[in-house]
């Protein structure tokens, strides 16, 4: 197989058209019209009600803090320095072990990385990550999860693991594969390049560098469609307060993942993961991200509940202002013929600059209604 740039077919939907600044300008107008008992948090029906008993047991209790403090914010994100230390490890560190993991067949694996071992002389710590090497059936499939990062380390948000692309020649992985029930069949799966090199997309096992969370995860999936969790945020973020029982740290993950989503085109989103430990959200799967033809009514979920957002995190928005077109082409579209050159297609930076635009005049509508303070208020 030949290695070169992925297809740049245009997509003929997502763009922010004047009928779609007015299906939002009316979803604006019908949540400012809500009634007020609504807009103060008051449950939302009996679904709001069942959701949020099963979820305070799920993440745990809001953390205690004195009265009239402000709430608590998250921990702060690692460094650029810390960044590109844990992206250089997951694309060089010795790969020691491999694991299906999943449906067996899908090429997914979890793989044993000796971290540090290509930095230092310091003795390598082992950790798991996740491994997905590239298939026939879509040699490039792990350019939109690894775009879909980049843009959410882009932003400052705190809700997608770390991802990185390495090469690993297919003598390596015959050897590390070879030795699990059906390797061989899975073998004639992956995307040989002529260098005798397979792709591969690493992904750490949580956000943010190693610590507490990588080793010790509780995890909780829920289906993004149908999940009552989902009802309880939506309500948290309608609220102009605090709501009872209100988890800041998920409200924040909440809105950064609608954000990423519409940004990334992505309206095909199956699943959240709930970490329990650290009550917060992780985006795992984002294969779906900055698909080649985006179709805007896939994008409604994600839209509705943004118009419907009363607060929104200030560092969000700021990085919102920051990411202009030149920022998405060096994150996105690094070129320097590497690995990760050309994340996506020049259409996709033309339909994201779009919706960018369009989430910052939403956020300006509800600031200029209600005031800064009012709305940055996570």
């Amino acid at each position: 197989m030949i290695r070169r740039a992925p297809g740049e077919r245009a997509a003929s939907a997502g763009r922010w058209s004047p009928g779609r600044l007015l299906i939002a300008s009316a979803l604006l107008a019908a949540a400012c019209a809500r009634p007020e008992a609504e807009r103060s948090g008051a449950p939302a029906g009996s679904i709001a009600a069942l959701a949020e008993a099963e979820v305070a047991p799920a993440i745990g209790p809001p953390p205690a803090r004195p009265p009239g403090s402000a709430p608590a914010r998250s921990a702060p994100r690692a460094s650029a320095l810390d960044e590109e230390q844990l992206a250089r490890a997951l694309k060089r560190a010795p790969l020691r072990a491999l694991r299906p993991a999943g449906k067996r067949g899908e090429g997914r694996f979890e793989a044993t990385l000796a971290l540090g071992a290509a930095d230092s002389g310091a003795p390598a710590r082992e950790i798991k990550v996740r491994f997905a090497p590239a298939l026939k059936k879509d040699p490039l499939g792990f350019r939109r999860p690894l775009a879909f990062y980049r843009l959410a380390r882009a932003l400052d948000a705190h809700v997608v693991p770390a991802a990185a692309a390495r090469r690993i020649g297919i003598g390596e992985l015959a050897a590390l594969v070879g030795r699990e029930p059906g390797g061989r069949r899975l073998l004639r799966r992956f995307a040989v390049m002529n260098d005798g090199t397979v792709d591969a997309l690493v992904q750490s096992p949580a956000p943010g560098p190693p610590g507490p969370r990588w080793a010790a995860a509780r995890l909780r999936s829920v289906r993004f469609d149908d999940a009552p969790e989902l009802d309880v945020w939506a309500r948290w973020a309608r609220s102009r307060s605090p709501a009872r029982g209100e988890r800041a740290s998920i409200l924040r993950g909440y809105l950064e993942m609608l954000a990423l989503d519409y940004l990334a085109g992505n309206g095909l989103r199956k699943e959240i993961v709930i970490d329990v430990g650290a009550g917060a959200l992780v985006l795992e799967a984002n294969a779906s991200a900055f698909p080649p033809h985006v179709k805007a009514r896939e994008l409604d979920r994600q839209l509705e509940r943004l118009v419907e957002a009363a607060r929104f995190p200030r560092a969000l928005h700021d990085a919102l202002l920051r990411f202009g077109p030149e920022q998405a082409a060096a994150a996105l579209r690094p070129g320097g013929g590497g690995i990760e050159e050309e994340l996506v297609p020049p259409r996709a930076l033309v339909e994201l600059e779009e919706r960018r635009q369009a989430l910052l005049s939403l956020i300006a509508a509800k600031i200029a209604a209600r005031g800064e303070a009012a709305v940055l208020a996570l």
